[in-house]
């Protein structure tokens, strides 16, 4: 789904509308998977990816209960190889409660040059929660920046649910 999407073009999506302690989110589906996490408000159609809009549903409410489930299928139509790799390191690598810092996973990714890189594959991710870029911090304990929902308040309440202690942006345990 790109930016300029027409409403003809939307139709070819599916859409649910997901309640969260976040905030109103909305899935975008494919019928191969989920194409995008946004807040930005859209209008539900179920017609096509349902499945897909399901377990994408159920899997937030799992997360926002404490425990994450088998993630949802996800659409990398528009994805480039490197920042797949990226984000399905993050996603395998750092479980809930659990933080990563950016040279470490350019490190796990055996691209120990990466680490810029790996902060704009992070800041692209369309799947904000699901793939977890909330987790990914600088090397010094600071939260760093956060491109997916709510911005740094939204991740700093990701982090929080997930266990970790954050003062003045920094986090207090587990330091990366």
């Amino acid at each position: 789904m790109k930016k300029n999407d027409t409403m003809s073009e939307i139709s070819k999506y599916g859409i649910r509308k997901i309640d969260t302690p976040l905030g109103v989110l909305y899935a975008i589906s494919s019928k191969n998977g989920i194409i995008k996490i946004t807040s930005k408000e859209q209008i539900e159609n179920d017609s096509i990816g349902k499945v897909h809009l399901n377990k994408t549903e159920e899997w937030f409410n799992s997360y926002f209960n404490g425990e994450e489930i088998e993630r949802p299928p996800l659409d990398y139509q528009e994805i480039t190889v490197f920042r797949k790799r990226v984000l399905n390191k993050l996603a395998k690598e750092i479980t809930f409660g659990k933080i990563i810092s950016y040279s470490k996973l350019a490190n796990l990714l055996e691209n120990l040059g990466a680490t810029r890189a790996v902060g704009t594959a992070l800041a692209k991710n369309p799947w904000p929660i699901i793939i977890p870029c909330h987790r990914v911090v600088n090397s010094n304990g600071k939260i760093g920046n956060y491109s997916g929902i709510r911005g740094i308040i939204g991740k700093k309440m990701l982090l929080k649910h997930e266990g970790l202690n954050i003062s003045n942006n920094k986090i207090l345990i587990n330091n990366p």
